[in-house]
């Protein structure tokens, strides 16, 4: 079993509620953003899983190159951990898998992004807080039924503004709806783009009763 050894929080929540799936940024674990969650939907189940990575101490999703870039081998095998490990946690927990509303930041919210752009069995809804593109992207998927909300800080060291047009341009052109939340500060997260977030999730109409077209 993959969910061995793998640390991770449930949140039982209301069965007829969307779940999120809560992915942490660097140095972040399983806990982090619960708050957050618990912000977005206070009745959702959620499910928070850790990075297994370690570098220089941080918890990370996957690892970076020798020269400080990304390390893309490493990338996919994580991922495919990550999404094996989910839905062994789905069938424990009796989560719909379809209805995963993937909440994530930083590192988590690359990660959640990657897969949505490269895997065909990921999730159809995402708020993804300071995403970056982490390589170009050969593959297409079919993302009409995906609705996605992304944030940008205009100060951010971490993402340039010009990368984060590419994550965008990249999604859209394979058919996702993106909605995009831009604010004068740095890679931190601030009320004003919590409270966008929260206000789009409640009219995404992804909340209740949703199923995959």
């Amino acid at each position: 079993m993959a969910e061995e050894n793998v640390n991770y929080t449930f949140v039982k929540g209301d069965p007829s509620v969307s779940p999120l799936l809560l992915l942490h940024g660097q140095g972040g674990d399983e806990n982090d953003l619960l708050p957050i969650g618990k912000y977005l939907s206070p009745n959702s189940p959620m499910l928070s899983i850790r990075g297994r990575v370690q570098e220089q101490g941080m918890n990370r999703y996957f690892k970076h190159s020798e020269n400080g870039g990304f390390d893309l081998n490493n990338l996919e095998q994580e991922t495919t951990w990550l999404f094996k490990v989910l839905n062994e946690l789905c069938q424990k927990f009796n989560i719909d898998y379809e209805r995963f509303i993937v909440v994530g930041y930083s590192n988590g919210a690359n990660v959640a992004a990657r897969a949505l752009l490269t895997r065909s069995d990921t999730f159809h809804t995402g708020i993804f807080f300071h995403p970056m593109a982490l390589s170009t992207v050969d593959s297409k998927q079919d993302l009409s039924d995906v609705k996605v909300w992304m944030s940008h800080g205009d100060q951010d060291p971490i993402v340039p503004a010009q990368n984060f047009k590419v994550l965008d341009t990249y999604l859209e052109e394979q058919g996702a709806e993106v909605t995009i939340f831009r604010h004068d500060q740095s890679h931190n997260l601030n009320e004003a783009e919590l409270a966008n977030a929260k206000s789009w999730l409640a009219n995404s109409g992804r909340l209740q009763d949703w199923q995959r077209r």
